[in-house]
């Protein structure tokens, strides 16, 4: 079959029948994103001198159909098709479609007849649709009917990921790239279905350093956490492959992008659609308290959207630095995003222990941002360290940003924002909050939880290879993932001033004028009296 391919090429300059050829040739030559070669098969072409053969087909239109109607790419007629495999052709027997605007999309193959088409001996089945994949063999009516081999001319990198994923998955486009690997856009082959695969590197060297988020243990965690989830406003997981260096993580794909695009997008939410996100979110971490679960890096960028109309499901994810946490162990390490940590993070400092409650302050930190558009702290602020700024509790507080918002909810925040873990407002009761209570956003919320529920199609994760152990830490579930398993935290991590994290560097917001202002324990503030303008790219 190779053998015929070459030869096809090799002769692919001269003249083919009439039906193949492609008319009107422009000067310039065309974009050409696939080709499919006869395989001169004694099931179905007649027999025909060398000049007669079909030969090749060059694919430049994002479509190719073949069929018995005459308006069809390739119309099967009698001189060329032996006569008892036309008569079971279908006028539309199969459409092949690329979209050509999209870079490293896959060629897809859709059965439309009613005798069958076939790739690699595998029937498609009428309606349904495939990813044709280079050297790729298609049948019609029956598998040794075999009519064309599909050769895959835009370049992809299914030779850079290990063969059990580039057999089940094609590898398209980049979808984001960070510290700690990359993120691509893959499509399962057999259900035509998109989803992102997370590539991680086991010993990534950053800046010299290995960078200690990427080591076996650490990514085994995520996913042994990843595997224990089940929940609509949770990323789910599809499978996982495990490689000597890399671990590959199939989830399930957000097309609505991340909340901190939306809110960049539009300035700031308003107060509705800010309680219909904010109340999915506080579901999502409750139900990860409840696993003993922690996440410890909640932030915009960690939250995803699943569709990009303004109501949707919202879903956090990236759990590399969340732990298991039980009654008798505790969270000391300092890690998650600065801007986002809570005060006791930054006060543990490797020695004392902080709680659940940290995922409550970046909780109050996001909603912050949802209401008025700007982050609370930064280190652009330049009347304290950031640190500083989240150990007092001092938050910029601007009255032009501010005005139009709710008294209910700027009280929400600042008790989401209490610097005292105890006092702090803990998430059952911010659900029920006066400012929360919105029959209509309940209802809309529930109706899309349901509707996950009822349409998700939950399949066991696969772990390719061993489970990695370490001598620090220990992660395990129950196979009925109706427990979680506690881990005590035995290593210390000293504060750093860097505050090290394998995170790049977190995206920020433009901001105008913000006096300071002191978000007290009990949930009342005392205005410094000091404003600035500062400008935060």
């Amino acid at each position: 079959m190779a053998e015929e391919c070459s030869q096809a090429t090799q002769t692919q300059t001269q003249n083919s029948q009439v039906e193949w050829s492609q008319h009107n040739t422009p000067t310039i030559i065309p974009n050409i994103w696939g080709r499919i070669y006869s395989t001169k098969g004694r099931h179905c072409w007649k027999e025909v001198t060398s000049s007669e053969s079909p030969g090749y087909y060059d694919l430049i239109k994002p479509e190719f159909t073949l069929g018995r109607a005459l308006n069809c790419s390739f119309v099967m007629k009698k001189d060329i098709i032996k006569d008892d495999i036309i008569k079971n052709v279908s006028k539309l027997h199969f459409v092949l479609k690329r979209d050509t605007s999209e870079p490293l999309s896959p060629a897809i193959i859709t059965d439309l007849s009613y005798n069958g088409t076939y790739v690699n001996n595998v029937k498609i089945g009428k309606g349904n649709s495939r990813v044709l994949d280079d050297n790729d063999e298609i049948a019609i009516t029956h598998p040794v009917v075999k009519i064309f081999v599909f050769k895959d001319l835009l370049k992809n990198e299914q030779d850079k990921v290990p063969k059990e994923i580039s057999q089940k998955y094609y590898i398209s486009r980049t979808l984001g790239q960070g510290a700690c690997g990359l993120v691509k856009l893959v499509v399962d082959k057999t259900k035509c279905v998109q989803y992102a695969m997370k590539i991680i590197k086991k010993s990534r060297l950053t800046n010299g350093h290995m960078n200690n988020l990427n080591d076996p243990a650490k990514i085994m965690n995520e996913i042994n956490i990843m595997k224990a989830l089940r929940h609509p406003c949770i990323i789910s997981t599809e499978e996982v492959y495990d490689s000597p260096d890399t671990v590959y993580i199939i989830l399930e794909l957000m097309q609505g992008g991340e909340l901190f695009e939306r809110i960049t997008k539009h300035g700031h939410l308003t107060e509705r659609l800010t309680r219909f996100m904010l109340r999915q979110m506080v579901l999502a971490v409750r139900y990860l308290h409840s696993k003993g679960i922690t996440h410890r890096d909640l932030k915009p960028e960690n939250v995803l959207l699943e569709g990009k109309e303004e109501e949707t499901l919202v879903k956090i994810t990236d759990f590399g630095l969340s732990k298991f946490v039980g009654e008798d162990s505790f969270m000391k390490t300092m890690c998650g995003t600065p801007l986002y940590l809570a005060p006791e993070v930054l006060r543990a400092n490797g020695t004392r222990c902080y709680g659940p409650e940290v995922d409550v302050w970046s909780l109050g930190v996001i909603f912050f941002i949802c209401l008025v558009g700007y982050l609370p702290f930064s280190a652009d602020y330049k009347e304290l360290s950031l640190r500083d700024q989240i150990l007092s509790g001092r938050f910029r507080f601007s009255q032009a940003h501010w005005r139009g918002v709710s008294p209910a909810a700027r009280q929400l925040m600042k008790r989401m924002l209490t610097v005292q873990a105890a006092r702090r407002i803990t998430l059952d009761q911010i659900l029920q909050h006066p400012w929360m209570q919105d029959a209509e956003v309940t209802a809309r919320v529930e109706e899309l939880l349901c509707r996950n529920i009822q349409s998700r199609n939950v399949m066991e994760l696969t772990i390719s290879s061993t489970t990695f152990t370490s001598s620090e830490e220990d992660t395990s579930s129950n196979t009925d993932n109706t427990t979680v398993i506690a881990v005590m935290a035995k290593g210390k991590r000293a504060l750093s001033d860097s505050y090290s994290s394998c995170e790049p560097i977190p995206k920020k917001l433009r901001v105008d004028m913000f006096p300071m202002v002191v978000c007290e324990p009990d949930g009342e503030d005392t205005s410094s009296g000091h404003s600035a303008a500062y400008s935060v790219e």
